[in-house]
């Protein structure tokens, strides 16, 4: 199977290899086919038997042959299931040569994909009378402001092979249009926004061109990028009467997804994609007990087989991530020979203390947040007998982990500035609700915009009990980006480098930066968000949305090239650096978040910080970033967040358990500090992937009726 990797965005291998593990318990052995050892799902513990590197389609097809021949040589395979769209009209060219070998394959003509392309599917539309979304391909982006005009806005920017960002003016379009453009190669394309719900149908067809079954799903949530992270198996004839009607226009064999839009004015269903591989979101058909990748190999092995039952109606699922840790001994045979077994995952200690800990930020729905990962480090605690989830929505992906937490309780949601007091109260009232029902020591949140008010509660929580450890006000303002940069002008950092900032609070000022940095600079708002920016027109774009996001003031700074670090740390009342986790990083998603990084000792930056810290009187957590300038070899400081960072998960699997200690310390109590920073962290090489759970309406509900929801375990 290929389509292992995609980070946040995943590609469909790896569900698709999920339910194929989910159905058949024994005598199945999964080989990835990955272009980089890098494809963080190839490595998912229980998924895959072993990773094998193969060359990019660029290559050719006759390298690629030549590799799956050679593959096939050592672990014979029976079937071959492509899962990315660019490579199935490639594996359908060589499917004939692939059968000599007896490799089976079920997948369709090269000329019917052909057909159905991002590119050419709006004429397939019209020739066959389907409803899809007036859209207009773009070659030449010069191009794009006009045909955006004409258009009309808001509109889709959609890439030539996959991407789309919905844009709101001729500026947006531009901006959105050239990344995708630079990707996939080929203009773009420009398409009608249809406001209305989001409906997807996975099909399996057999040789024969007939259904062999068929999961019809609605998008319930969508993330900032329009990618559905929450959905359910729904029960509409229309759109199945829809979907069995296109079927025998495309004159299909295998796996495909339809995705359309349901007008909400109209209520008609329009065609926005054709996908010519299953959906990765297709793990949920297991948990609708309709497992479609499980019958399409079976079917790719014994042709003919009966129609697969409608999957559960009702069934859901949630995008979440799994972590965990594959040895650098892994990756390195990887590289050398082209294969590596996935390694056996040890099983995760619980432990039982005295101590309840609630953990905020605990969702990746949009981005990973840091709770999930602190949670799992609380768990490995001896001291801590209960966790408890703080949520601010029923769509937090942390209800649904009964593992990591036993109570799952609501927050208020963060309200404006000037309603501060208020928001305290409200805050205050549901902390002490869940230490009058649950018990409650420790709190620890994990969200920017929550620091400063759990700062201003300290005081009202610790006479009840509820202790905290964050840094006071003081020492935050002067670790923020605006306050490093005056540090830095000073001299006061102690050895680390700064990048030259610059502050920008009018157009002019943006004109004056540019002038002073020219591209590529990188745009920053005070409290979060960083963009690259390639040209003055981008940086206005930015500009402008900064400001219409209410950030009235950013920092400007060239952009540096080099190794990218991080640090974990935890200090304690005296600011006294307890314990750091200091890492390379060396997998970033599309948004510069961390999916693949190893613990590196740095000891003389260790010091540093240390004196930093500890002459500001920091307490609590901190995330701090660093780039090692590629040009002048110096460490150079990007930001300090006063939280942990999300990849503080990979802390506890590699016995380095900051959020312990951070408990530890607020409640008073020795940390298990080490003698000296450590250098050796026994070489395990942190990874995360995406992964769909299953949710539950039910759970939502009673989450949102009262105010929480307490799992089994006490």
């Amino acid at each position: 199977m290929t389509g292992f990797a995609g980070l946040d965005n995943p590609e469909p291998g790896l569900a698709a290899a999920r339910a194929l593990r989910a159905h058949w318990k024994r005598g199945l052995d999964i080989e990835a086919l990955v272009y980089a050892p890098w494809s963080t799902g190839g490595w998912t513990p229980g998924v895959a038997d072993r990773l094998h590197l193969i060359p990019p389609l660029a290559h050719g097809e006759l390298p690629l042959l030549q590799r799956l021949l050679a593959i096939h040589r050592r672990h014979p395979l029976d079937a071959l299931i492509p899962c990315l769209d660019l490579e199935v009209p490639v594996y359908s060219r060589l499917a004939t040569r692939l059968a000599r070998a007896g490799i089976r394959t079920l997948l369709p003509q090269p000329e019917d994909i052909a057909a159905v392309t991002k590119v050419n599917l709006h004429g397939f539309c019209y020739a066959n009378q389907i409803l899809t979304p007036h859209t207009v391909y773009v070659s030449d982006l010069a191009a794009v402001p006009l045909h955006a005009d004409l258009l009309g806005y808001p509109l889709w920017v959609k890439g030539t092979v996959a991407g789309a960002k919905k844009v709101y003016n001729r500026e947006q379009a531009v901006f959105e249009a050239e990344p995708l453009a630079a990707r996939w190669g080929g203009g773009v394309l420009l398409q009608e926004a249809i406001e209305g719900s989001e409906h997807l149908a996975a099909m399996v067809a057999r040789e024969d061109g007939s259904c062999l079954a068929m999961a019809t799903a609605r998008k319930l949530y969508c993330n900032e990028r329009g990618k559905g992270v929450i959905g359910a198996i729904v029960d509409d004839p229309g759109l199945h009467k829809l979907a069995l009607q296109i079927l025998p226009k495309l004159h299909w064999r295998g796996p495909h997804e339809l995705e359309f839009v349901r007008a909400a004015k109209s209520g008609l269903y329009y065609l926005l994609e054709i996908n010519c591989r299953l959906p990765s979101w297709i793990y949920l058909s297991e948990f609708a007990g309709a497992n479609l990748p499980a019958a399409l190999l079976a079917e790719i092995l014994a042709p003919g087989r009966r129609a697969l039952r409608a999957p559960r109606v009702g069934a859901m699922y949630a995008r979440d991530v799994e972590e965990f840790t594959v040895p650098v001994a892994a990756l390195t045979e990887l590289k050398r020979s082209g294969e590596a077994a996935v390694p056996v995952s040890m099983p995760r200690r619980t432990c039982r203390g005295d101590l309840a800990v609630a953990v905020s930020g605990i969702t990746s729905l949009e981005l990973t947040q840091p709770g999930l990962g602190v949670a799992r480090c609380l768990r490995r605690a001896p001291e801590v007998s209960r966790v408890i989830g703080l949520a601010y929505t029923p769509n937090d992906t942390g209800l649904f982990r009964s593992a990591d937490f036993d109570v799952c309780s609501r927050l208020p949601l963060p309200g404006d500035d000037a309603d501060s007091t208020a928001q305290d109260e409200a805050t205050f009232d549901a902390l002490l609700r869940v230490k009058q029902r649950h018990g409650l020591d420790v709190v620890i949140p994990n969200l920017d915009l929550e620091i400063a008010r759990f700062r201003r509660l300290a005081p009202e929580l610790d006479r009840v009990g509820i202790r905290s450890l964050l840094p006071d006000a003081a020492a935050r303002q002067k670790l923020s980006k605006l306050g490093l940069s005056h540090l830095a002008a000073g001299k006061r950092l102690g050895g680390l480098g700064f990048p030259e900032t610059a502050v920008v609070r009018s157009k002019r000022d943006l004109e004056q930066v540019w002038k002073r940095f020219g591209a590529p600079m990188v745009l920053k708002g005070l409290e979060a968000r960083a963009t690259r920016v390639y040209s003055r027109d981008q940086a206005l774009t930015i500009w402008s949305r900064f400001r219409e996001d209410g950030e009235k003031v950013m920092l400007a700074q060239p952009l540096l090239y080099g190794e990218e670090y991080g640090v974990s740390l935890v200090c304690d009342r005296r600011g006294r650096m307890i314990d750091a986790l200091p890492l390379k990083k060396l997998v970033m998603c599309e948004r510069g978040k961390t999916w693949g990084a190893l613990a590196t000792p740095l000891p003389l930056l260790l010091d540093q910080l240390a004196e930093l810290l500890g002459r500001i009187g920091w307490r609590g957590p901190a995330d701090v970033e660093l780039i090692r300038d590629s040009l002048t070899d110096r460490m150079e400081l990007i930001e300090i967040n006063p939280r942990f960072p999300a990849w503080i998960g990979y802390a506890a699997l590699i016995e380095v358990n900051l959020p312990r200690d951070l408990v530890l310390a607020a409640v008073d109590r020795p940390a298990a500090a080490p003698a000296s920073w450590r250098t050796d962290f026994g070489g395990l090489v942190f990874m995360r992937t995406a992964e769909e759970i299953p949710a539950a309406a039910s759970r939502m509900a009673v989450f949102v009726n009262r105010g929480e929801l307490v799992n089994g375990r006490r």
